[in-house]
């Protein structure tokens, strides 16, 4: 059963606000309507509401600001603590009723990250020298976690899609006997190294077994699977499956009968392919929010990688480049834009990056040097540095605002991903095969953002070897 926000019963409910709220002319706005790097291009400072921002225009730091917002979407509940000047507090004390409410709407739809309660494992030493701590954390729960799903199906066969390093698959091998591993990745690589490390702790293949093969939605990889698997019933597990390889495994569960349980954390959402005339099975994949008619743009995609309530504090006596770095993108485009300079990604698809060194920073002109060398803008049309300097001298202001309408873009990252985790748990609730399932906030969200894991079982079957 889905844990529903607070302020919910009921689903359809939840879904129809949570899907009414993405689809809002201000949502759309900053989440992909208009991308913060084409905010000067089409004004989109002056496409929100006039009392925001009159009010983002009294705060004496922009990144107090900023921070005053993020703190706004915190589980946690935070209080008015950006600061104790006594003007920041008196700003504070008008802020916006509707930019309020705004806020506790964003707040009030989120699925809840605080970490469920659930025992773990300790890992030993000789697992652990391979992890950094996050993944060290990550595995002990989630091992623990599948551990008792396949105690209480009575399965034996673990299959890891995705399964990278080995971190995951490795430790249920080492850590249960009496389960058998399928550790699946489309790297030979990651494969071939995690096959060593099993090999150097002395996990038989019987007990550990590896392939090479892209997780695609194929019934190829789907009849490998059910090849080993002899007839046996099985849990599907992926730590951090990344992009639409979550929504293989759902499918892959929800029609392959050897799969009896689901254990899967997704990740890196901005590699979700879009429902599209080439792409019939993408986003959204479950009847519930196709009927709503659910679309998400790369650049909300984005955002729902987000965690910006992890992000350490403004220190607001020391300098930062972040922000100047974010309006000089934005200048760049709109200079790019008035000198008719056409780029790759102009057509909604990915903008082309470069890194940046210190002294790009320095000026503007430095750094659209820097750009149009990296980019191969033919020196005709590259505007001349006394035309660069005129956007300097003209946006020299800007460089709040801009941080705030990126900031307004992040903030949405906790409802996309609901959107996204609701998508996902409708359309194992539409099968008729699936019997329970569940959003389970698995990890400490301060340590891993992206804790949501999808946990699903399948009606028991008569003719099933569990």
């Amino acid at each position: 059963m889905l844990q529903l926000p607070s302020t919910y019963s009921d689903l359809e409910k939840y879904t129809e606000d949570l899907c009414s709220l993405i689809d809002t002319p201000l949502v759309r706005q900053i989440t992909g309507g208009i991308h913060v790097n084409d905010a000067l291009i089409h004004n989109a400072w002056d496409g929100l509401p006039a009392e925001w921002t009159e009010w983002w225009s009294r705060w004496p730091d922009h990144r107090l600001a900023q921070q005053d917002l993020i703190d706004r979407i915190d589980e946690d509940g935070l209080g008015d603590d950006v600061g104790s000047d006594a003007a920041v507090g008196e700003i504070l004390r008008t802020r916006p009723k509707s930019l309020r409410s705004w806020l506790a709407q964003l707040k009030a739809l989120a699925l809840t990250r605080t970490q469920r309660p659930g025992p773990t494992v300790t890992l030993p030493e000789i697992l652990e020298t391979r992890m950094k701590t996050k993944k060290i954390a990550e595995v002990a729960r989630a091992t623990r976690l599948i551990r008792d799903v396949c105690e209480s199906r009575r399965i034996r066969r673990v299959v890891d899609m995705g399964s990278g390093q080995g971190y995951l698959s490795i430790s249920l091998a080492h850590l249960f006997p009496d389960l058998q591993v399928l550790a699946i990745d489309g790297s030979a690589s990651q494969i071939t190294g995690s096959q060593s490390f099993a090999d150097s702790l002395g996990i038989p293949h019987s007990r550990l077994t590896h392939m090479v093969h892209w997780i695609d939605g194929s019934s190829a990889l789907a009849d490998k699977v059910a090849d080993w698997a002899a007839g046996d019933g099985c849990i599907l597990v992926g730590l951090h499956a990344c992009g639409n390889l979550s929504e293989h495994m759902i499918r892959y569960f929800a029609t392959m009968p050897s799969l009896d349980a689901l254990a899967v954390v997704g990740c890196c959402y901005n590699h979700i392919v879009p429902r599209s005339e080439s792409c019939p099975e993408g986003f959204p994949i479950s009847a519930a929010l196709r009927s709503r008619n659910v679309t998400l743009s790369p650049t909300a995609l984005m955002t729902g990688c987000q965690a910006p309530n992890n992000w350490p504090r403004p220190d607001p006596h020391a300098s930062s480049v972040f922000g100047r770095r974010r309006l000089y993108r934005a200048m760049l485009e709109k200079a790019f834009h008035d000198h008719g300079i056409r780029l790759p990604g102009g057509d909604g698809s990915e903008r082309p990056a470069w890194g940046t060194r210190k002294g790009d920073m320095a000026s503007f002109t430095a750094f659209a040097h820097r750009a149009m060398d990296c980019l191969g803008v033919d020196t005709a049309q590259r505007p001349a540095d006394e035309q660069l300097r005129a956007y300097e001298d003209e946006y020299k202001d800007w460089e709040g605002r801009i941080a705030i309408l990126w900031t307004l873009s992040v903030l949405c990252c906790k409802v996309v991903e609901s959107v996204i985790a609701v998508d996902r748990y409708r359309y194992l609730a539409e099968q008729q095969d699936v019997q329970d399932v569940d959003v389970v906030p698995v990890f400490d969200v301060k340590v891993s953002p992206r804790n949501l894991m999808i946990v699903a079982t399948k009606k028991r079957r008569q003719n099933c070897n569990v």
